[in-house]
């Protein structure tokens, strides 16, 4: 075997590896915090009926989804977060974006309103 021969496998089998490297890779999911899915369910549920709904969530961690063209109806969507994120009431209007009525002014200063989100996490959030 001549150098350039071996040095053409090499390339050769460089090239395939680089073809076939990707398909190997599987990408991983972003873990989401339950807080995240339920906003996200929440911002679902006002653009598919086309009003704005209001996302309730208490300090035992219980939320709740509800119309606020039918305040009288019964919740869209309710449930429990396993860990208590404190206090918090969101208004998201028909087009997705979220308002919070903040406990703090920390907190109104921490909410994104386009992405539905707090600039940190909950638990890195300052005590009420």
């Amino acid at each position: 075997m001549t150098l350039l021969e071996l040095i053409v496998v090499i390339a050769l089998l460089g090239l395939i590896l680089a073809i076939a490297a990707p398909a190997f890779v599987v990408p991983t999911a972003r873990p989401e915090s339950e807080l995240t899915t339920v906003v996200a369910t929440a911002r679902r549920a006002a653009i598919v009926r086309g009003e704005p709904v209001t996302l309730a969530i208490l300090e035992s961690g219980a939320w709740r989804i509800d119309g606020d063209a039918t305040p009288t109806a019964s919740p869209i969507a309710t449930g429990k977060l396993a860990a208590s994120v404190g206090v918090l009431r969101i208004r998201v209007s028909a087009m997705g974006t979220c308002v919070a009525d903040p406990v703090t002014t920390q907190d109104a200063a921490d909410w994104n309103a386009l992405e539905c989100r707090f600039g940190r996490a909950p638990a890195e959030r300052p005590s009420r």
